[in-house]
């Protein structure tokens, strides 16, 4: 039994090989490999990775795939379809997290590799926004590991605070004893890495505002059922929506647009802290989106909306009109 994956049972290449393989070889090799690695999780023993299940869905997403499959997004003067899919999918997700509510400055988003590049990027601006000498970020032990990630690649001092053992939730008078006048925000969860459940997110978001720092509410599991509240029991003390606070929103909206990869986003109300940054190559990837959202949302006190459903009317996209008039051509 070989450690390297498959050695025992195809071709390991360690280098480029003199002549090119069989395109039907090579099919047949990813065809096995796949359907042997479906079984993993076709079981419904995975915590994460897989969001949707559905094989007619996944066939979809391989026909929408393959028409970028030889795009090069970043070239959006060639491809302005991928500037339409990222504005239509920050309008959605802006409608979703009631972005509306927002009204003394507009919202705006920006395109991100995943999760980690979302905390990436809000972490950055909130250094760049808060100046500090010596800043330090907040967090429960059960945040995110790319808050830890953020904090040592930007030079951030990184506060662990524990979680209450029984409710697996941080406590918010332990963040509020961590803050100091070096602090640039705090992170609580909604819900948790480690467990799916809710940090106190309201509790958290006055703290935020008594200190004068961000909140970043980081939507890591089932946080596109949190407006609403129903799916997942995100009730009114809950609800992200709901909160009094300034948050930036990293969304993970499985349950809604299940891709092959589990998209993500961040809001801003500020256009100051919104750099964008776009590398993706298919339409699929356009789908990682990251909206981030500062102190404006704290006027997000509006009502959930159960049951809300989103149309093309609804989005403020800014992408061009212009998509592609067919299909290439197969090969």
């Amino acid at each position: 039994m070989n450690d390297y994956p498959y050695a025992d049972r195809f071709k390991v290449y360690r280098t480029l090989p003199e002549e090119g393989r069989d395109p039907q070889d090579i099919l047949a090799e990813l065809a096995t490999m796949a359907t042997e690695e479906d079984v993993a999780w076709e079981g419904g023993k995975v915590s994460g990775t897989m969001y949707c299940g559905d094989h007619d869905h996944y066939d979809f997403l391989t026909q929408a795939f393959s028409q970028y499959a030889h795009v090069n997004a970043l070239q959006r003067d060639l491809c302005p379809s991928a500037t339409r899919f990222e504005g239509e999918v920050i309008a959605m997700t802006l409608d979703l997290m009631h972005g509306e509510a927002v009204t003394e400055t507009t919202p705006v988003g920006l395109v991100t590799t995943g999760g980690t590049g979302s905390i990436l990027h809000a972490v950055l601006s909130y250094r760049e926004a808060a100046k500090k000498e010596r800043p330090n970020f907040i967090k429960p032990e059960t945040a995110h590991a790319a808050f830890d990630k953020a904090c040592h690649l930007f030079g951030i001092e990184c506060r662990t605070v524990p979680v209450d053992p029984v409710t697996t939730t941080v406590r918010p008078e332990d963040m509020a004893a961590a803050i100091d006048d070096q602090t640039i925000a705090m992170v609580g969860s909604a819900g948790n890495y480690p467990y799916g459940t809710v940090d106190p997110i309201p509790e958290l978001g006055e703290i935020a505002q008594e200190h004068g720092i961000g909140l970043h509410v980081d939507g890591c599991w089932a946080a596109s059922s949190c407006p609403s509240g129903k799916s997942v029991g995100c009730r009114s003390r809950s609800s992200t929506s709901e909160c009094q606070a300034s948050p930036r929103f990293r969304l993970t909206p499985t349950n809604t647009a299940m891709p092959s990869r589990a998209p993500r986003c961040c809001c801003t109300a500020t256009r100051r802290c919104a750099t964008r940054s776009t590398s993706t190559s298919s339409v699929g990837a356009a789908a990682n989106t990251c909206l981030r959202a500062s102190k404006a949302l704290a006027q997000l006190g509006c009502s959930p909306r159960p049951g809300h459903r989103w149309s093309n009317s609804d989005a403020a996209a800014t992408a061009p009109t212009q998509s592609r008039s067919s299909p290439p051509p197969r090969r």
